[in-house]
């Protein structure tokens, strides 16, 4: 069995993937540097829509962190398509669940290095009644590593979610998918790996010309060596071959101006109003000496998220100020939210695009990572962000070069409330309010709604100690950090 097969390919049952899982871990499959995309002259990018295009969507982030493993997952909540969020939700969960129990028993790790687990999407269309949603899963577990590769299809018409091989017109024309695939492949990978299998046949979308992009998830056509392995087929190659859904799935991918017509959720279930209270005025501009006042620092992690406009209402409400350490595929869907955050003198901070551990990133990658959250941020606010928090707080001198190339300095914490292990909003007050002290970096969630419950609690007990709350940039003040340093907060306020 090859170290691809041993990590468990897509469509694999939940138990055999966590056995595959698991089998990686002791047999300790090496995760190789991924070469070029194989591509043909067409490009194999599979086109992504920009979902703030999308009135009404939203995003389902999780972040779950401790000694043994490290898990950031994220999927989009479509307006109108229940369907399609409870069949991402079990996308997630299937890639979840096996990690889980494959590193029940990993060893802690004090430094860190653990098994991760990394799920992000991007929509593949989203117009008229069709929507399409590509989730890419990168797992880390000791020397092993890959990326799997899924994309489904949402049909509005018939409120149903449709697996990638529901594109083309049926088993033949998936044969014959097949046999055009091999022959572009050929000996770039092990063509005779491509099979008409919709286990293999995962990932199908469209690129922004309009050409079918079809990727396969890694060590499944092609060594480990190989990376992402796609080809794009231009019109005369694939035209024959689609479904009627799959040309309705085209015509959705190449529009420009996504507008997705399902029925809106219910008032219920809707996504929340992320304007400004009425009541709700932003702190003024003011400048605090944190070596005189009792100065703390709440700092949210991981969003924007559904609940966020909420938080900001409840700082809002009590004049307090807060730093925001956005995941930039996050920030993109909810700019609204961000603008507002920053304009009530909220601090945008950078928590990287995707929420990868960039210490197992190659530089060029980890560049990415943090250039593209800039960009998302100096988009929504019109600056870009001076801090940098690495995700798990994971740096190291490549991490803090590249910080500093961008003028960014280093913002970590020095008080863990541990809000993302669980616990009710009374807990985790509690565990917020304990470890409060002069100069303290509180590390929270926004994408967690119990944290988000728990702020005003928080904020009235430290406001009755004598807390004042400012952003860490207001903290960090005179401490004189550079470019690329590190900063974890004060001692005793100083």
């Amino acid at each position: 069995m090859s170290c691809g097969m041993r990590r468990g390919l897509p469509g694999m049952r939940r138990g055999a993937v966590a056995a595959a899982l698991g089998m990686a871990l002791l047999t300790g499959c090496t995760a190789q540097p991924a070469t070029p995309t194989m591509v043909d002259s067409s490009g194999a990018a599979i086109r992504a829509a920009d979902p703030s295009a999308v009135p009404g969507l939203t995003t389902a982030t999780r972040i779950t962190r401790d000694a043994r493993r490290r898990i950031f997952t994220g999927y989009p909540l479509l307006p109108g398509a229940p369907e399609l969020t409870k069949a991402l939700a079990a996308a997630v969960d299937a890639e979840v669940d096996p990690f889980l129990a494959a590193t029940a028993h990993t060893p802690p790790s004090p430094t860190g290095d653990v098994p991760e687990l990394n799920v992000r999407w991007s929509l593949a269309a989203a117009s008229g009644d069709v929507a399409g949603v590509r989730l890419v899963t990168s797992r880390i577990l000791g020397t092993a590593g890959g990326e799997s590769r899924v994309t489904l299809w949402y049909d509005g018409a018939t409120r149903t979610v449709r697996p990638s091989t529901d594109l083309v017109d049926g088993p033949r024309a998936l044969a014959t998918l097949a046999q055009r695939i091999r022959e572009r492949l050929g000996g770039q990978a092990n063509a005779a790996r491509v099979q008409p299998s919709p286990h293999l046949f995962t990932s199908i979308g469209f690129n922004a010309e309009g050409n079918l992009v079809v990727e396969f998830s890694d060590y499944t056509v092609a060594p480990g060596t190989a990376g992402r392995v796609a080809v794009a087929l231009d019109d005369t190659d694939f035209a024959s071959l689609l479904s009627d859904f799959g040309e309705r799935a085209r015509q959705a991918a190449v529009s420009y101006r996504p507008k997705f017509t399902a029925p809106p959720f219910p008032p219920e279930t809707s996504a929340p109003d992320t304007a400004p209270s009425d009541r709700a005025e932003g702190p003024a501009a003011r400048h605090v000496d944190c070596r005189r006042a009792k100065c703390v620092a709440l700092t949210f992690d991981g969003g924007p998220g559904p609940d966020t406009a909420r938080l900001l209402d409840a700082l809002a409400a009590r004049g307090a100020r807060a730093t925001f350490f956005v995941v930039g595929a996050n920030a993109t869907v909810h700019r609204d939210v961000l603008r507002r955050a920053a304009a009530e003198g909220h601090e945008i901070g950078n928590h990287t695009q995707h929420h990868r551990d960039l210490t197992r990133l190659p530089a060029l990658q980890v560049n990415t990572e943090v250039q593209r959250t800039q960009q998302v941020v100096r988009d929504a606010v019109g600056r870009a962000p001076t801090l940098l928090r690495p995700p798990y707080g994971a740096t190291d001198g490549t991490v803090g070069q590249i910080a500093g190339s961008f003028g960014l300095v280093q913002a970590l914490w020095n008080a863990d409330v541990h809000d993302d292990t669980g616990g009710d909003a009374r807990a985790i007050a509690d565990r917020t309010v304990s470890m409060a002290r002069p100069g303290a970096v509180l590390l929270l969630h926004d994408v967690r709604r119990p944290t988000v419950d728990a702020v005003p609690r928080v904020l009235d007990r430290l406001s009755r100690q004598g807390y004042t709350f400012v952003t860490v940039s207001e903290l960090l003040a005179g401490a004189r950090v550079p470019a690329g340093g590190v900063f974890q907060g004060l001692s005793n306020g100083r």
